[in-house]
């Protein structure tokens, strides 16, 4: 089985002849008949019917058809990579995130990457986290960034950050001179959270019930410029990693303070792929990322970067 093989099984199937498929493939006839009889061959199946009128799939020519096509069309991916290469590109990448992460984090690094990278086209596309894992699976997108991983065979999780959740309230919040409070202080106060079924809120949730304490969420939304709004008229708390609100505390609009004791695990941030899939440029966009993504960095230059939402 080769190439010349299937794109003149495909070439038949969409003129609906060997005649007309000769004629567009600039080939004899009984060529192009021998190369779809080589790969029935190889196949051990009849892929066409010839009849009159119109050349028809089989049943097993059915089902070879859109794996034909995706060969064909990976083949035509691959020979575009040359020749953007050949043109000073280098290619083109997709990623997969939540929303807060693409209007928040995301904008500065990609700031960056373009500079260093010019010639590369970028997809970004927003999902829950909940549906990241299913869509890679699918090969919707090259990378996802997630806060969470999965038991998914075929997805490798490589972590780019790591901290840890802090409390966060009003400059004219009770707690806003001081350098960290304990948890039973903070469960006494208005809580701002994610709603339940996002994977942040049940993480929370479940260290809490751990230790036996309860809290009443005074907002619930998955809407962080919403959380932000109600932090900054001194509304309510609320628990975060550093990096969603490094502008905020920057600019002395928020104030951050350690959790005495600290009982939640460590906010993760993920770059996830599949396995023995990652590509040179996919390599050259993580090792940018994982540069990026410290406090440092997020700090100085996140100031520029708007907030939508969280997922």
């Amino acid at each position: 089985m080769n190439l010349e093989q299937i794109s003149t099984f495909l070439a038949v199937y969409q003129s609906g002849s060997y005649k007309k498929a000769a004629e567009q493939l600039y080939l004899p006839q009984p060529t192009v008949s021998h190369r779809v009889n080589q790969l029935e061959k190889e196949l051990g199946k009849s892929l066409l019917i010839r009849g009159k009128g119109r050349v028809k799939l089989t049943e097993e020519g059915k089902a070879f058809l859109p794996y034909a096509r995706r060969i064909m069309g990976t083949l035509k991916e691959g020979q575009e990579a040359v020749e953007r290469v050949s043109e000073g590109s280098t290619g083109k990448l997709s990623i997969g995130c939540n929303n807060a992460f693409a209007a928040y984090i995301l904008p500065d690094v990609m700031d960056s990457f373009i500079g260093d990278y010019p010639h590369v086209s970028i997809k970004v596309y927003t999902y829950p986290s909940s549906e990241l894992v299913r869509l890679m699976k699918s090969q919707h997108f090259q990378l996802g960034i997630t806060r969470y991983t999965s038991n998914d065979s075929g997805l490798i999780y490589r972590p780019v950050l790591s901290e840890e959740t802090m409390l966060f309230v009003s400059p004219q919040h009770r707690f806003a001179n001081r350098r960290s409070v304990t948890l039973e202080e903070i469960l006494c106060e208005p809580m701002l959270t994610y709603p339940k079924e996002t994977q942040y809120r049940n993480m929370i949730d479940v260290t809490l019930a751990q230790h036996s304490l309860t809290y009443r969420p005074k907002l619930e939304t998955n809407n962080l410029l919403l959380i932000k709004h109600f932090l900054l008229r001194n509304a309510g708390v609320f628990l975060s990693g550093s990096s969603y609100m490094s502008k905020e505390v920057n600019n002395r609009d928020l104030i951050q303070l350690e959790i005495e004791h600290n009982p939640f695990p460590l906010s993760k941030v993920f770059v996830a792929y599949r396995e023995n899939e990652l590509h040179s440029l996919d390599y050259l966009f993580i090792k940018h990322f994982e540069s990026r993504l410290n406090p440092r960095s997020l700090t100085e230059t996140s100031s520029r970067c708007p907030i939508t939402g969280a997922g």
